[in-house]
């Protein structure tokens, strides 16, 4: 069932789902700092960089910022669909957000690879 609904026949089921499960994996991501901070609380800058310096941690965390990424990326699309009805304003506009999105996660990978 759930194969036949990924299909073409139903062509943004596909992008459904991958903002549902982007939410999925943020929730989670977000349920485990709070978890950490609950258990370590960190006071100081140098507890903080403990925390955040494990590979994993920085895996994760960049995990996180991809799938909020793409969950901006289909939320914003979908509204420029709703809300932007000149064509070559909406593809401008989904260009530039594009581009603000692509520079945020380079961004976040050289923060997390600086540490």
């Amino acid at each position: 069932m759930l194969i036949e609904l990924l299909t073409k026949k139903y062509p943004g089921m596909r992008l459904w789902l991958t903002q549902r499960l982007s939410a999925v994996v943020m929730v989670v991501y977000l349920f485990l700092v709070l978890l950490i901070l609950v258990i370590r609380q960190p006071a100081n800058y140098e507890e903080w960089l403990g925390l955040m310096s494990p590979w994993w941690w920085r895996v994760l965390t960049l995990v996180f910022f991809v799938s909020l990424f793409v969950h901006a990326w289909l939320g914003v699309r979908d509204v420029f669909k709703d809300y932007v009805f000149n064509l070559r304003l909406r593809a401008f506009l989904q260009i530039v957000v594009d581009m603000l999105l692509i520079g945020y996660l380079c961004w976040v990978i050289i923060i997390l690879w600086k540490l």
